[in-house]
């Protein structure tokens, strides 16, 4: 990176706050940050245009308090990138406010994908939910699409989770610093996601969250993004505040079709649909809106995707998808998400050496427990936790080894 000019930056950040849009006021107003600093030196400038609280902020920092935070970063694998980094997307700096340094741990790649969805909802989703969004990620990640989500608990995780674990590339935007242990509860998965993905922040690394910063955050979330996935959502909740964000950026709104209309918690997904999201029942109707531009990294991510399939079998998913017309209105049923049923010829072809040991170990109870069980029953056994059993079952599911049973149980 280009130490002087991080440093400009960083020094324009710290005299008018992370986030602040008055940086662009500085920044537009002279053409260059390397201008704007030079005129933070004039006295007639610093008493004219700055605030009381910036002028302070400003005389605190010193350029060795800004070259430690540079020496920080380096020794713990962040990257700043700055706006005018060759590397800082394209689409986000095209919407209001876009954030002047982003703090970058991980697989900086993943920005380079220009194909990306966002996915957000509730911190306490229902089973319903967490399976139909980890269902949905992997199908999305096997056509190319990068993931973007909050890290939060609940649909975020799930989300950041099933794109790592199904070969995708996923983006965690976070409202805090990158070395801040929030939320605890996914601190667990940091490495995992970070081996494969990509952690960015606004915020200096050691910089707790607070009330106003995870908000701002999501102007980011949905700014990466052609469009924003809404799994679960009730009419007072904080997804809706990404969906209203990725509304005013003109972006695409898909909210999860309901599975209970009266069901208060879905009350936010009700709401969008009633306003003109699309309804969200299948990947198709994610596909059907992007095939005309995308439609040569679906068919490049197939390649790829069907190269790592047991006995060379095709991608469901890339079939359906590939069927759509754009431009003939659609005659067949919207996929949904319910698994294909395993044919007695499919079990005859499947390979379980493809199976990882945890999935052996489900596949092996339900068949010494000879009946359906439930996903927490399963949970329980095998000592997981529900959100990472749910994920596990999707999986087994789409490769036809377990299905769904009544009462929402599994059997082999």
């Amino acid at each position: 990176m280009n130490g002087q000019n991080v440093l400009e930056w960083l020094r324009i950040v710290n005299c008018f706050g992370c986030g602040n849009s008055r940086i662009w006021e500085a920044v537009s107003g002279f053409g260059t940050v390397s201008e704007a600093c030079s005129a933070l030196d004039n006295a007639d400038f610093r008493k004219k245009m700055l605030t009381e609280k910036e002028r302070k902020a400003d005389e605190r920092t010193t350029p060795e308090q800004l070259n430690e935070l540079v020496s920080y970063c380096e020794k713990h694998n962040i990257y700043i990138l700055t706006f005018d980094d060759e590397a800082y997307p394209e689409r986000l700096k095209n919407i209001y406010n876009p954030p002047a340094v982003l703090f970058c741990r991980g697989d900086l790649s993943c920005l380079e994908n220009d194909f990306s969805l966002s996915v957000v909802g509730t911190r306490k989703p229902s089973e319903y939910s967490v399976k139909v969004t980890a269902a949905l990620v992997k199908e999305l990640c096997s056509l190319g699409i990068t993931i973007v989500s909050g890290f939060a608990v609940g649909i975020d995780i799930t989300a950041n989770l099933a794109a790592v674990r199904n070969g995708g590339k996923t983006i965690a935007v976070l409202g805090c610093g990158l070395d801040r242990d929030y939320p605890k509860e996914n601190t667990c998965y940091r490495e995992e996601i970070e081996a494969n993905g990509l952690f960015i922040s606004e915020y200096y690394p050691l910089t707790g969250g607070n009330p106003v910063s995870f908000p701002a955050r999501n102007r980011i979330l949905s700014g990466l993004s052609l469009g924003t996935i809404v799994a679960e959502a009730a009419v007072k909740s904080g997804a809706l505040i990404t969906a209203n964000l990725a509304l005013s950026q003109g972006k695409d709104i898909f909210a999860l079709a309901p599975h209970d209309l009266f069901d208060k918690r879905y009350g936010g997904n009700v709401s969008l649909i009633r306003d003109g999201a699309v309804c969200l029942c299948g990947v198709r109707d994610i596909v059907y809106e992007y095939y005309e531009n995308y439609g040569h990294k679906i068919a490049n991510a197939h390649a790829a995707v069907t190269a790592k399939l047991p006995n060379g079998r095709t991608s469901t998913v890339y079939k359906q998808a590939m069927r759509i017309d754009p431009y003939a209105e659609v005659q067949e049923k919207t996929e949904t998400f319910n698994p294909p049923v395993q044919t007695e010829d499919d079990a005859e072809d499947f390979d379980v050496s493809v199976l990882n040991e945890d999935e052996a170990m489900v596949c092996n109870i339900l068949k010494k427990a000879g009946k359906p069980l439930l996903a927490d029953e399963l949970a329980a056994e095998c000592e997981m936790d529900i959100s990472d059993m749910l994920m596990l079952l999707t999986d087994l599911e789409i490769e036809g080894v377990v299905r769904s049973a009544p009462g929402q149980r599994y059997i082999v």
